[in-house]
């Protein structure tokens, strides 16, 4: 689905001058006190100003990594661990898609262009009721953040459902979209879904899941997520080797153009990716590309392998895998002060 079809007005606002030191500095740019940012249709634009939105480029000496599978960067493995931790509290809740079956078959049997898992000399080919269910012609438009347990089991029933969604992030203390959701539904509370295609419009995770599940589903909640309190419970386990990560904004520059992001939510690799895009308030188109997803088929047709995550950025045509280098290019070229961000 590409980002141009989206049609979203650009939205310029000041914001409240930083009181960090280095933000004090950053201030001086005519880019600290401009958010450029697409917002719904429903946003109403206010009078431009005499500033052009800020440019964006890839950070000098960029270059484009080589993907390396199931490898984690030197430094990195403690990130990645204590975001693999969801896994054994939400039992892989977000790793497949919907009806998700596995059949070995002889290499042979599968085309040479068609993307598979190997095993003992086999193929693994992989299959899904996805197919047999509607698809939305826009992307859902999500309001959410990392932190939150609530979001996260939305964020997995978009993955059971192999759906694509706008996420609009809301960090504590983000300038541009908290105010967005009060303004459009009266609470700021979270998550909070748009779906331009039917016109509905809601808070509450597990009345989200459940219309997710009816619109664009066969009906079915994972029994993960359908255990009420527990399922919150086990949520919010899952995130306590992460806490505060994707949860805080970071002052940044807010390009035109929504970042597109192929990731799913049970992969450690993807949350890391996510929490950056998070904290920087930075609006991402997801494909969600989980286990039994036919979007694994379009990365690896279009790359000749298939990694998650994977970004392409249409505002400064980087095209990229590898989560860790994802972060480090998301924050040079969008926050005011990257020396300042750890993983």
């Amino acid at each position: 689905m590409a980002t141009a079809a989206l049609r979203f007005p650009p939205f310029l606002s000041t914001r409240p001058a930083p009181t960090t030191a280095a933000a004090t500095c950053a201030r001086r740019t005519a880019s600290a006190t401009l958010r450029v940012a697409a917002l719904p249709e429903s946003a109403s634009a206010p009078a431009s100003t005499s500033d052009g939105p800020p440019e964006f480029s890839p950070p000098a000496g960029f270059k484009t990594p080589v993907p390396r599978r199931f490898a984690v960067k030197d430094g990195q493995l403690a990130s990645v661990a204590g975001a693999a931790l969801a896994l054994p509290f939400r039992l892989g809740t977000g790793l497949f898609v919907l009806g998700y079956s596995v059949s070995l078959v002889s290499a042979d049997k599968m085309p040479s262009d068609q993307y598979s898992l190997e095993f003992l000399g086999l193929k693994v080919k992989e299959t899904s009721k996805i197919d047999q269910c509607r698809r939305p012609e826009k992307p859902i438009e999500i309001y959410e953040f990392e932190g939150c347990p609530f979001c996260r089991k939305v964020r997995e029933m978009v993955s059971v459902l192999d759906l694509d969604v706008l996420f609009y992030p809301c960090p504590q203390k983000g300038p541009t979209f908290r105010p967005k959701v009060l303004e459009m539904g009266g609470k700021t509370r979270f998550p909070y879904m748009v779906d331009p295609n039917t016109g509905v419009a809601m808070y509450e995770s597990d009345e989200i899941i459940k219309y997710l599940a009816d619109t664009y589903g066969d009906g079915s909640v994972p029994i993960m997520l359908s255990l009420g309190l527990l399922t919150t419970i086990t949520a919010g386990l899952a995130m306590i080797w992460r806490v505060r990560k994707g949860s805080y904004y970071t002052v940044s520059k807010l390009p035109p153009q929504p970042i597109e992001i192929w990731a799913y939510e049970g992969s450690p690799f993807c949350k890391i990716a996510r929490e950056a895009l998070v904290e920087l308030e930075l609006p991402h188109l997801l494909h969600s590309c989980a286990r039994g997803s036919p979007k694994r088929q379009e990365i690896f047709k279009k790359h000749g392998i298939f990694q998650a995550p994977y970004i392409e950025d249409p505002n400064t045509g980087v095209k990229m895998f590898e989560s860790a280098e994802i972060v480090e290019y998301l924050r040079a070229t969008y926050s005011l002060y990257p020396q300042y961000q750890n993983l």
